[in-house]
């Protein structure tokens, strides 16, 4: 289980402070007795020696030594070299010349055997002794003063004792308290410290599932801002660096997508020329070869032969050019250009260019809207439409020979219709016919069965425009149209 950085933090100055503490408590259960005792020591000879200094007038340090017994708690006495007692601060000590018990068994200490205590080359010593009377361990110094008097100083071990073991007692309650206070400022400490670690590591996660949209406010200017500052230019950095990737693997994607529709296109386009262009070359071969062997006797069969071989030749051509502008539409490498044209005009334009073809077929054209309409497209691309629509029109026409063109607009598209006289087209060759090479009449001899592409150049066209085209029934006849943006 993950563990909070909090939490670590907490343990770890909890731990801390009660090795601190516990350390303390050895120390002072082990040293601080040996360093009281030293202390004392050190203040028992400072204490002899400034008796001894001012031995001379046991009168003068009289009071003195009263104040070092109530206020420092040692004993003292003075005797002379006749054991009288001159000076003494307590009834009890040394009463029945009794100072101590050890170390050389109930020895009683005077002025004879005072010497075998003493230090080498001192007039005194310091030595831990028991009271039996008493009941009580203490430690003291013997010597001899200047003036031949001895001097006899103790005070109490059990004091000594009893402090160590108060202050032991203050410790541990000064350290479970300063351990409940140091938990509580260590929670709140952590929690500042932490937080712009924890905000950090969001963001962290954030940029690893590629998400960039969170910062790092840099408030401080330590290692932590310094950190945030990395972490921004990182993220920052990063995100461009995807950026550039995704927009580089969208022109990659793109590249292949046009090699393959480029592929694809030739292989249709091959394949659609290698189907489409099997009849014209077997009827050009066959005359060709009727014209070499001399079928064709007189000048007239030749003729016949000559044309039928140039209109076969024109009909691949147009085959092959209608094939060529299909794909290009197709595959988007043929982009159109939208401009603003008068509607109305084109389609003026375009009768007019047909009219041969109408008188020849004696085919009557209605047109219904005269005004001047304004739409966005590229010209040439839908006079292509007019003209494919047109071309239609005129091979489906029936016995009526009526063709109308009408224009129907809204607020924001204009509508072209195209009406034929002629039979419906069933539901199940309403979608077929803009299938290239689809012809609903299969029967219709070449001459007027065209390629079978004009009506696939339209879909082409038209989705190009991003506009509705179709074809519907209508009462007596079949409509087509296509639709167009107004201007803007």
């Amino acid at each position: 289980m993950k563990k909070s950085i909090n939490i670590k933090f907490f343990m770890a100055v909890s731990c801390i402070i009660i090795f601190v503490i516990l350390f303390v408590l050895l120390l002072n259960c082990t040293i601080l007795e040996k360093y009281y005792l030293m202390q004392k020591r050190s203040s028992l000879i400072d204490i002899y020696n400034d008796i001894n200094k001012n031995s001379h007038s046991l009168s003068n340090i009289s009071s003195n030594l009263d104040k070092i017994d109530s206020l420092r708690n040692y004993e003292i006495v003075i005797r002379d070299n006749l054991d009288h007692t001159m000076y003494s601060t307590s009834r009890d000590f040394m009463k029945n010349n009794i100072f101590i018990n050890a170390p050389r068994k109930n020895l009683i200490i005077n002025h004879k055997n005072l010497s075998t205590f003493f230090e080498e080359n001192q007039n005194y010593a310091v030595i831990t002794f028991s009271d039996s009377k008493i009941g009580s361990t203490f430690i003291g110094l013997i010597g001899k003063l200047d003036n031949n008097y001895f001097i006899y100083i103790r005070t109490p071990l059990e004091s000594i004792r009893e402090s160590i073991s108060i202050s032991n007692s203050f410790l541990i309650l000064v350290g479970t308290v300063s351990l409940l206070i140091s938990c509580i400022v260590t929670l709140i400490v952590s929690k500042a410290f932490t937080k712009p670690i924890k905000e950090l590591n969001i963001i962290a996660e954030k940029m690893s599932n590629l998400d960039f949209s969170q910062k790092y406010t840099v408030t401080t200017q330590d290692e932590i801002g310094t950190l945030g500052n990395s972490i921004n230019k990182l993220s920052e950095n990063l995100e461009k660096t995807i950026q550039d990737l995704k927009e580089a693997n969208i022109d990659l994607e793109k590249d292949i997508e046009e090699k393959s529709k480029l592929n694809e296109m030739r292989s249709q386009f091959i394949s659609d020329v290698s189907h489409e262009l099997k009849t014209p070359i077997a009827l050009i071969q066959g005359y060709a070869e009727g014209l070499s062997d001399g079928i064709a006797a007189t000048l007239d069969d030749q003729k016949y032969y000559c044309n039928i071989i140039l209109d076969e030749a024109n009909r691949m051509s147009e085959l092959t050019r209608d094939l060529l502008d299909l794909s290009k539409l197709e595959y988007g490498s043929n982009e159109i250009t939208i401009e603003t044209f008068n509607i109305s005009e084109l389609i003026k334009n375009t009768l007019n260019k047909m009219e041969v073809i109408f008188k020849e077929n004696d085919i009557a054209i209605e047109f219904e809207n005269e005004n001047d309409i304004f739409v966005q497209g590229d010209v040439f691309r839908i006079e292509q439409v007019l003209d494919n629509y047109l071309k239609n029109a005129i091979k489906h026409v029936n016995e009526n020979k009526l063709i109308k063109i009408k224009i129907e607009e809204t607020d924001n598209s204009v509508k072209v219709l195209v009406f034929n006289s002629g039979e419906h087209i069933s539901d199940e060759n309403l979608q077929r016919i803009w299938t290239r090479f689809y012809k609903t009449d299969s029967s219709r001899n070449r001459e007027n069965g065209g390629t079978g592409l004009g009506l696939s150049l339209v879909k082409a066209i038209m989705n190009q425009h991003h506009t509705n085209f179709g074809v519907q029934n209508a009462e007596g006849g079949v409509e087509f149209y296509f639709e167009l943006n107004k201007q803007i």
